[in-house]
């Protein structure tokens, strides 16, 4: 599909913006992922979910992906990438659509979280970035008084919970 800025006409968000959990993530978005972090891995076992952006002609493209490890009742996120070349090329319309959004990662974090199972204690992030923060923020993340480690309590801990998975969220390690 050749995605360019032509004006189409104006689309529902949900009409062409939808976050899926897949199994071979590396097939669909390895060579961004691989791209965007430098690399020439891949994350082999976390849940994986990638944002679909589906073209006028009905071709759909993966957008973002970003990566959930499951460890003792928790999410560990990680290695959100956004495919900004695709983004460039689609109609203002639908960038402005995603813009209302929140944004390409603000819409991919919050419909992969929906899509974690209910019964976690805690989602982690590990944010070092500004501008990844503020959207981690919005998205509903809170700072936990460690560098770089945010919380969104599913199944909020009393506060000597709370001290204890932070203490174990942060011996972890980056994820």
């Amino acid at each position: 599909m050749s995605v360019d800025e032509s004006e189409a006409p104006a689309r529902d968000f949900a009409a062409f913006f939808r976050v899926v959990e897949v199994v071979d993530a590396d097939f669909l978005v390895g060579a961004l992922f691989r791209r965007r972090f430098s690399t020439d891995s891949f994350p082999g076992s976390p849940k994986h979910f990638v944002a679909f952006y589906k073209g006028t002609d009905g071709t759909l493209l993966p957008l973002g992906y970003v990566h959930f490890e499951i460890w003792e009742g928790q999410a560990m996120g990680g290695g959100l990438v956004i495919d900004e070349r695709l983004y460039r090329r689609m109609p203002s319309g639908d960038r402005d659509l995603i813009r209302a959004n929140g944004g390409v990662a603000e819409a991919l974090l919050r419909a992969s979280i929906a899509l974690l199972p209910d019964d976690l204690i805690g989602i982690w992030g590990y944010v070092g970035d500004k501008q990844a923060e503020k959207v981690d923020l919005r998205v509903g993340f809170r700072h936990t008084g460690r560098p770089h480690l945010m919380v969104i309590w599913r199944n909020e801990p009393d506060d000597a919970g709370k001290a204890y998975w932070i203490e174990r969220a942060e011996a972890y390690g980056p994820f």
